[in-house]
């Protein structure tokens, strides 16, 4: 497979790192290792000099990694290694991950184009406007060479340490920050993966979503070759194992990484000689400075040992402190002796607010802030405890504690004042985990299952209805899905258009998912699925095919659990989808056949309709083109039948362009017309363009190139509005050969070249023919 392009720069730089890594290990004997790998000097040579054709087998590869770490450790040299990732863990992973690249060729010009436009990423959280001391930590950050892991108990101030430091750093990182919060330690379980966390960073260097390598390895290949001439600093928050933050570190020589977390994370400092830089208190004069620039020295001087008790209450714990220098602040007429008495004889309960001392404990810090708080806000923070994603709108909140909106804009500006939530982006609040594991404790402590439960499905019924109504506002389905009504007391989105349907899309997408993940554990599995059905379009539109199969086998072992055939139904044609983006065509072809037998039991002329349509897809794409109409056949009888018109419509024209594919042009036409003029009675502007497009196909092979010219140009100029690059791309194409077989060569070259030129921009693997068409033209 001759490389080219991006996909050479690629293969050099694994070479190039494989070079490195001998010269690192302390140069073992070039003859030693060429016998040892079993080429000859001259081709090993080669190899770790770049001068190759082809990407070299994967067990020269290893060979080559496996006999260089072995000298690094016989010589005592294996901390010098700057990639010192496992043969296996990494080098394989890497191996695969290129060969897959230099497969897709298109995938290269990814890399090629996010270097050139050189996006520098600013992804830092705002800086806490209280951070003091911390200065020998800071210098030790400053002076690390590699990776810093800073570790503590919770509330210590890992995250405002790392932020703080990264802010004052930036401009050592010319090229960008990149922050991702893990979620580790979060209390509803929606821990980040390394590969979502791979695929946010890739959208933050420039990579947009339709040209997105599909494979995870593919991608992290992709970041760290993006980060590799970079000099870019990556946080890494709140990260839970080793395991979870290893792919993520930056290989690049001009790249840092730091790394916050309650572990030690012991694997890093193993394999990457990762610096552990551990968190204590702050000093007692740090943390009379933390109170001091929260209520003014004036009244911190007024009562010193009033203030040293609390200090001392708070176990010097930077969080603990800001919430009482909150409470002190927020009441001026209240003395700090008071407050010190107060805290003092407030016993702790709550094990995993434990700072690891016996002797105290940071929740009677929160109780004694939560009993100042009334009724409203009090419950507003218990029930934001139950909620499963990492923020929330006050749209969202309103709905969960069922109040109006402008009401829950107030009551989470007052629990931030109370030092309990942080606006940490505009309109969107976070929480603590440590105070969102106290929220969640009261709630179980004070609010009824019931009362719980249904706060729970109100939220859920937030999400759902205007998750339901994103979706249609982006493509108005064929095979609708029936929602309850909502809830009393919720709120859903307005949504104005398309374009703010996938706003939100973008903005909750994390959330989302994490409140998918928690409905299938919690009872909630009908919500569980018709949500991960309204998700569906957006996660096929952003190619995050992986996370899209994970969430629908979780919705489907769900609707299996509850006995929910409709949600078992939709959740196989869904993962179906999936699986047909992933490659996996079998397991595809399989899900839909239990789609089939579901809709049917169901009943669900729809369902049944959409399901074989996308089955006679599914066939066309494997060139069975006769099995694909035989299905496409059938979901028209049944759309026609039960009198969906836009499935009808869309159907006709599938059928249509099936049997032109088949030769039978005037029973394309046919289909084509009727299509065409039910689509535009329903006002289908994408129905519209793709019949245009099929009719000037059957218009080219009956000879009629007026007709398909004018077919072709009217869907181009439809396509082009709709801003659907992959159509227009498409049209060209087959407009180019309609401009060929009327002779004007001239025009064909023209649409060609464009046609080549979205394809190449959008890295579809079509580029190469277009490519070697136009050369032939």
């Amino acid at each position: 497979m001759p490389a080219v392009g991006g996909a050479r720069e690629l293969m050099t730089r694994l070479c190039d790192d494989l070079r490195r890594l001998r010269e690192e290990a302390g140069g073992p004997s070039l003859r030693v290792l060429a016998a040892e790998v079993g080429l000859g000097k001259s081709q090993l040579g080669a190899i770790l000099n770049g001068r190759v054709e082809r990407l070299p087998d994967w067990r020269v590869v290893r060979a080559i990694a496996a006999h260089c770490h072995a000298y690094a450790r016989q010589q005592g040299r294996s901390a010098s290694l700057s990639a010192r990732f496992g043969v296996e863990e990494y080098w394989r992973r890497r191996h695969a991950a290129v060969e897959q690249l230099l497969s897709e060729e298109p995938v290269s010009v990814v890399l090629e184009a996010a270097q050139a436009d050189q996006v520098r990423p600013q992804g830092l959280p705002h800086r806490a406007r209280h951070f003091v001391g911390r200065k020998p930590e800071l210098a030790v950050l400053t002076a690390a060479a590699g990776p810093v892991i800073v570790t503590g108990p919770p509330g210590i101030g890992k995250t405002s340490l790392a932020v703080d430091w990264a802010h004052q750093a930036a401009t050592r990182f010319p090229d960008g920050q990149l922050y991702v919060d893990l979620r580790g330690f979060e209390p509803s379980g929606a821990v980040m993966s390394a590969v979502e966390a791979t695929r946010g960073f890739l959208e933050a260097l420039g990579v947009p979503p339709d040209r997105m390598p599909t494979s995870p390895d593919a991608q992290l290949v992709l970041y760290r070759s993006l980060l590799a001439k970079r000099r870019m600093l990556v946080v890494l928050d709140n990260a839970r194992d080793a395991e979870q933050v290893r792919p993520l570190l930056p290989s690049g020589p001009g790249c840092r990484a730091v790394v916050t977390s309650r572990s030690r994370l012991a694997g890093l400092v193993v394999a990457q000689a990762a610096q552990v830089l551990h968190l204590d208190p702050l000093s007692p004069g740090e943390s009379a400075d933390l109170l001091a620039s929260r209520i003014g020295e004036q009244r911190l001087h007024a009562e010193r040992d009033a203030a040293d008790r609390i200090v001392r209450a708070c176990a010097r714990l930077p969080l603990a402190l800001s919430v009482a220098a909150c409470r002190v602040a927020l009441q001026p007429a209240l003395s700090l002796a008071e407050l010190a008495r107060e805290l003092r004889d407030e016993p702790g309960e709550l094990e995993a607010l434990r700072t690891g001392d016996e002797s105290t404990d940071v929740r009677a810090v929160f109780s004694w802030s939560y009993r100042t708080l009334d009724a409203a806000a009090a419950r507003t923070l218990r029930l934001l405890g139950l909620a499963a994603g990492g923020d929330i709108t006050p749209v969202a909140a309103a709905s969960l504690v069922d109040v109006p909106v402008g009401s829950a804009r107030r009551l989470l500006a007052g629990l931030g004042d109370a030092g309990l939530l942080t606006e940490h982006r505009p309109g969107r609040y976070a929480m603590h985990d440590l105070v969102r594991a106290y929220a969640r404790e009261l709630a179980h402590e004070t609010d009824s299952a019931a009362d719980r439960r249904a706060a729970g499905k109100r939220l859920l019924d937030h999400y759902l209805h205007t998750a339901h109504r994103a979706a249609v506002l982006l493509h108005p389905p064929f095979s609708d899905i029936t929602l309850a009504p909502p809830g009393d007391g919720v709120t859903a989105v307005a949504l104005a258009d398309s374009r703010a349907a996938q706003t939100w899309f973008d903005a909750e997408l994390a959330v989302l998912a994490a409140e998918i993940r928690q409905a299938c554990g919690t009872g909630f599995g009908r919500h569980a699925w018709q949500l991960a059905w309204s998700l569906s379009g957006h996660l096929d539109r952003r190619a995050r095919w992986a996370q899209w199969h994970e969430l629908q086998e979780l919705v489907l072992g769900a609707a299996e659990r509850d006995g929910d055939l409709a949600g078992q139904a939709h959740a196989h044609r869904d993962l179906a989808r999936a699986c047909s983006r992933l490659g996996r065509h079998d397991e595809s072809h399989g899900q839909l056949k239990q789609a089939l037998d579901d809709f049917a039991d169901l009943g669900d002329t729809a369902g049944l309709a959409q399901t074989f349509l996308n089955l006679g897809q599914t066939l066309e794409r494997a060139d069975r083109h006769r099995e694909a109409l035989e299905h496409s056949r059938r979901a028209l009888e049944l759309f026609t039948a039960s009198g969906n018109a836009a499935g009808e419509a869309y159907t006709l024209n599938a059928v249509g362009w099936q049997l032109g594919l088949l030769g039978d042009y005037r029973q394309a036409v046919a289909h084509c017309r009727r299509a065409l003029e039910r689509l535009q009675r329903i006002t289908d502007p994408q129905g519209v363009a793709d019949t245009l497009d099929s009719l000037g196909y059957a218009h080219h092979h009956l000879g009629e190139l007026a007709a398909a010219v004018s077919c072709y140009e009217r869907a181009l100029e439809m396509f082009r509005a709709d801003g659907d690059r992959f159509g227009t791309a498409a049209t060209l194409r087959n407009l180019a050969e309609t401009r060929l077989a009327a002779g004007d060569r001239a025009a064909a070259r023209a649409a060609l070249a464009e046609a080549w030129e979205i394809l190449d921009r959008i890295g579809h693997d079509d580029a190469h023919a277009v490519r070697a068409r136009l050369d032939a033209a």
